[in-house]
């Protein structure tokens, strides 16, 4: 056999399928109820500003004072607690980070508000995190990798 029909041979048997299914859902793999506890609070106090994170942004973040997710009447309805609605919206909008199991160290959620020293990306808002071991850096981190805890 001649090196060409050899090489030739060699890539069309490596050649293999491959197959395009439906990626998990990350929602179902990140716990609710940590993220209520430690990572909602620093979203809604760091990110929640509607120039920002408001309706057309890939991290959109419901707040009290701030947007709701039904236009409020009155003062009262603005800055009631978030409902349960809300709260689940939140959620979803910081756990679609994690689609195709981007490993916490490289979520976007992380990166972006971190310092350029430490890895951080171009954030509008600028790096909200002091660094790798800010806690709320660490709470996110964590979530996201599946150890986080209420505090």
């Amino acid at each position: 056999m001649s090196r060409v029909a050899a090489i030739l041979c060699a890539l069309v048997c490596a050649c293999t399928d491959v197959e395009n299914g439906p990626a998990g859902d990350p929602a179902g793999t990140l716990s609710e109820p940590i993220f209520r506890c430690s990572v909602e609070p620093v979203l809604v106090r760091e990110c929640s500003y509607n120039g920002c994170h408001g309706q057309q942004s890939a991290l959109r973040v419901y707040s009290p004072g701030k947007l709701r997710a039904t236009p409020p009447a009155n003062i009262d309805e603005a800055v009631a607690p978030l409902t349960e609605a809300e709260h689940h919206a939140n959620f979803l909008s910081a756990a679609g980070f994690a689609f195709g199991g981007v490993a916490a160290d490289d979520n976007l959620l992380v990166r972006k508000p971190l310092p350029s020293s430490d890895g951080g990306f171009s954030h509008f808002g600028g790096a909200i995190f002091s660094g790798l071991q800010d806690a709320q850096y660490v709470a996110i981190h964590d979530w996201l990798a599946g150890s986080g805890k209420c505090p």
